[in-house]
Order: C-alpha cells, then structure tokens, then sequence
C-alpha cells in the first residue's frame, strides 16, 4: 500500500490524518483506539502525575525547605553515568533557580566505585560542617546501608533519589524517593534516575510556592527548561520510553530544538549534530558515549560541569575534550573486547546458558564490553575486571527476557554486594568465589531461559520499498513516533526491490558502506555501519532483502534524511 495516499482516521492536531503506515506500526505496538494514539503522538506534560504520589517526597521538601530556611549546605551526591551526571547537573541549576549555589560530588569510577561511600564521605566532612549539610543522591543510594548509616552518625540529613531495585533491607535516610521501594503509590518504576530528580524539582517548587519563598522578587522557575537534560538521561539509561518517560523526554527534546542547555548545545555541535532536529539515536550513539566517557576514564566532573557552565567558551572547550577523551576510551574498548572474545572462544559458550569473562579489563569499559558480548552472544553477558588485590568488580548486561536483578539476587551468597535492573548491573566479589559464582549465575539464568525465545533472524516492521518511505509527509509523520528506545524500538523496514546505485567502502578500516538509491526523482544517500564485509556481495549479487530505517544526516550546516542499512540478506541465485 502506498503510504501516502491517506485514508480520514485519525485527525492529528497539526490537521493532518494519520497515515495508515503509521497506524499500522503503532498496532504493532500494542498502541490502538484514537484516544491511545493521539496520546501517544502528541504526549503532554500536563498528563504527568503528581510528585507527592512518591512515598517520602513530604519528607524530602520539608527538609530542603529547612535546609534552605537555614542557609545550610547542599550536596548533590551522583553517579559517572549519563544519567547521574545529568541528574546531578538538572539538581544545581534548579536551586540555582532557588538563589541557592548546592555543591556536588561524583565519585571516581576507577578510584572510589558506585555511589555514595564511607571512604569518600570521610574525605568531604573535612571541608562540610556536616550537621549543617543535607546530602541528596541521584542514581544511586538506595543499597548503601552502610554509607549511609555512617552518614547519619556524622550528623548529615540525607534524602536518597534512586530508580535501581530496592532491596529488603531498607536504607536509612531521613527520606527516599525510589518507586520501586514498598508502599509507594507513584505506580510508575520505570523512571531513569534523572527523572527522580526531576520529580523532586516539581515537588519543591511546588511546595516552596505554597509557603509564600516567591512572594518577593524571585519567580517561580520553569522546569521545563531543564527537561532537555531529563531527556538525554533518560533515553542514555535505557529504560523503557512508554508513559511518563516519553512524555518526559519528548519535552526535553522540544526545549533542546529551541534553546536548551548551553552546554549540550555545545557538545552537540562538537558532534556534528544538528540541536534543533535531535533524535534518540543521535543521543544514544553520539552523545551518550562522549558523556560516558569522562566517568568510564576517572574522573565524569567534566561533564556536569559542561552542563552548568555559565559560559559558552568554557563549554565549548569542555565538549571538545569529552569528544576527544572519548576517543582514548573507545581504543581501550576495542582491545578489551579483542580479549574478552578471545576468552570466550576458548571457554567455549555453545552449551551454556551467560557469558562471563574475567580478567585484566578495565573497570571504565566492562559495562560496554559486557554490552558487545550480548550482541555477539545473545546471552546475558558479564565482564569482571581483576583488581590484583583478590577481588573482582564488573558489569552485567543482559538480553529481552532475562532479569539481571533476580539472578544476582540468587547468587548474593558469593557476592561482596550488587546492584542495577533488568538489563544492567553491577557486582564485586572474591576471587576466590568465582566458579561458585560462574555456576549459581548460569544455574539462574538457565532458570529463566526455559521457554524464552530469542529470535535470531531479522525482524522488521514492514514492507515498503525505500523510494515510498522516504517522502516528506510519511517521515513527517514516522518523526513524531520519537523518541525510541526500550518499549518503542526504532521501526525497521524492508526492501526487496531497491537497487544500490552507488557503492563504496567508509572509514578508514572500512568497517562501513556508503551507498546510495534513486527514488525517481532525486538520489537518496546512505550509510551501513559494520556492513564493509558485504561490498563485494552487495555489488555483485542480484538478490538482496535491504533492511533498512531512516536516519537524519547534519552536514555543513545542512540537514537531510538518509537511509540507515542495517543488515543485507543476500539470496540464493
């Protein structure tokens, strides 16, 4: 069917009717009725719940509103993620908004590990008066008993904001805020950390508004202006982009495209990307790995500092570094994955259930080489870097299916601690507990296998030939299905007709493919990332199934739609 012939369904708000390409794609999401796709097309702020459905959230605002009252310091507590850095940033410029000027601390991934730790509060109480401190984590928190405990003797006011599972043990803040914990009403657990954070924003101000604090000369902030932050925290956390979440980052993306974050604006730029058309994917591969990779190398201060700086040269400079740094940690990627595959072919993976390397890897990459393993394997995937003091740390990653939470949870035993959600975790253990722990993990992961299908072939969302889907209205329209991510996958589609009319090897490896198709009437351009293998198949081979998604391209100042290949499945002749 051709796509651009519409047939009066459903009526958008721009006046325009639904494709039925679209209304298609979104059935197959299990998204139908007027009501539910109006929804989720054009979701709305408004549509958020209320703050104050979060158990402790009362709590937490009475004591900000204390602390604030008091002129008390403020300690933004975060994470070396994404998702930390920008939980923790989106925290200091809001109570900048307030007059207030917090403080924060990130700790060293490689030097002080997850979270808030006793080590690293015993360094800050040396310049913090702290029973005059109120610390407030993001993205983490909510299984450091320990940390916290030694807090509250300290004399600190703590709130703990995290997303991760809650354990049985509760953690003994003043408040937390986590909807995943018992007895909170909030009803959503899929919110990344900087989403928490978010909602502690909305419920201060709201309550700072009821007690008259912008009765004078300050005004109430905006918070939408920080929701560009909120966004790229998100979609970097991979949490599932259904309900609150796309409601959460299709308006950061709005506030990006307008005049969002200096300093993202900055970093997108150093990246070649086009700020007022972003999409998830420009997020997820071009920013994430650059903010990513301040943490993954030491020290992430860089990025929250790129994020609150005040001025544009200095964010500039600091995006610039973040795409450089990246650079370093991308080689050190590339040679721990060499190894981890090396190890894996000689332990062999056939006829097991997960994938666990060990070794002298880095502690900054383990999550991505862990990431690189699943994809190769389509198995939970875990890479545990030695220490050399007996001990081991790493990162999990798992696969659709599979929770990660519930089988480290089932080898707690062996575990010195552990952390995370379904698809990621961490987890530190004794050297001298790994084969127990090689064996209760698979003995659970196999557990939760039984009757899991993980599907090897190609899947895609429709058959359309690439001339018809590249028009303006049917990618108009395909657009507003941003953002994607967990729970609304990127649609992939399929050609069994196109011809390529040119085609050449790309990058300096020549891992890539650039090629092109005519539509008729003018030439559209493409890129396959990983496809160079195939050059001489595609050229020479007259029977192709290309699969294929549209992809947005910023060059020279210049935006266009491109094809983005994913897999060419060559017949037989």
């Amino acid at each position: 069917m051709d796509p651009a012939k519409k047939e009066k369904t459903i009526h958008l708000s721009n006046g325009k009717d639904l494709l039925p390409l679209i209304e298609r794609l979104l059935n197959k999401r299990g998204i139908t009725g007027e009501e539910n796709i109006k929804t989720f097309l054009e979701p709305k702020l408004e549509n958020l719940p209320s703050p104050f459905l979060m158990k402790d959230m009362e709590v937490a605002v009475l004591l900000i509103e204390e602390t604030i009252k008091n002129k008390h310091n403020i300690l933004i507590w975060g994470d070396y993620d994404v998702d930390g850095t920008t939980a923790t940033a989106l925290l200091i410029l809001f109570f900048r908004l307030l007059g207030v000027e917090a403080k924060y601390h990130i700790p060293n991934r490689l030097k002080d590990g997850y979270g808030i730790q006793k080590t690293g509060l015993e360094r800050i109480s040396k310049s913090l008066e702290c029973d005059k401190t109120l610390i407030i984590t993001v993205d983490n928190g909510i299984s450091a008993n320990e940390a916290i405990n030694f807090a509250k003797d300290c004399g600190y006011k703590i709130i703990v904001t995290d997303h991760h599972q809650a354990p049985e043990e509760e953690v003994v803040a003043d408040a937390v805020i986590n909807p995943s914990q018992k007895v909170c009403e909030f009803g959503d657990t899929t919110l990344a950390g900087v989403g928490i954070a978010f909602y502690l924003a909305m419920a201060t101000r709201s309550h700072l508004s009821k007690v008259g604090y912008f009765d004078g000369e300050l005004n109430p902030p905006n918070l939408k202006d920080l929701l560009d932050l909120v966004a790229v925290g998100t979609v970097a956390d991979m949490v599932p982009l259904k309900k609150l979440n796309r409601i959460l980052v299709r308006g950061g993306m709005e506030v990006l495209a307008r005049n969002g974050n200096s300093g993202l604006k900055a970093l997108c730029n150093a990246c070649n990307l086009d700020s007022r058309k972003i999409r998830s994917e420009d997020i997820s591969f071009q920013l994430a790995p650059k903010i990513n990779g301040a943490g993954r190398l030491g020290c992430a201060d860089n990025a929250v500092l790129l994020f609150i700086s005040k001025d544009k040269k200095e964010s500039k400079r600091i995006a610039a570094a973040l795409v450089t740094n990246n650079e370093k940690r991308r080689s050190i990627n590339i040679k721990d994955f060499i190894n981890a595959k090396d190890e894996v072919i000689a332990s062999g993976v056939t006829d097991k259930y997960s994938v666990i390397v060990s070794g002298d890897y880095h502690i900054g990459v383990a999550g991505i080489v862990a990431s690189n393993l699943v994809e190769k394997y389509k198995k939970p995937s875990i890479v545990l870097c030695d220490f050399g003091d007996g001990t081991l740390k790493g990162s999990a990653r798992s696969v659709p299916g599979i929770d990660l939470y519930v089988a480290l949870d089932e080898c707690k035993g062996v575990l010195n601690g552990f952390g995370g959600h379904k698809m990621a975790g961490g987890m530190s253990l004794e050297k001298k507990m790994l084969s127990e722990f090689r064996h209760l993990f698979e003995l659970s992961i196999k557990k939760q296998s039984v009757g899991l299908s993980i599907e090897d072939s190609e899947l895609f969302d429709e058959d359309i030939k690439i001339s018809q889907l590249f028009e303006a209205e049917v990618l108009r329209q395909l657009h507003l299905l941003e953002p994607f991510g967990q729970g609304n996958p990127q649609p992939i589609f399929r050609d069994t007709m196109s011809e390529f009319v040119e085609l050449a090897p790309l990058g300096k490896d020549k891992k890539h493919l650039r090629f092109s198709f005519n539509n008729g009437h003018r030439t559209i351009k493409g890129v396959g990332f990983g496809l160079g293998e195939m050059l001489t198949d595609c050229r020479t081979k007259n029977e192709k199934e290309i699969f294929y998604t549209p992809s947005l391209n910023f060059f020279r100042g210049r935006r266009s739609w491109q094809v983005r290949v994913t897999n060419v499945i060559i017949g037989d002749e």
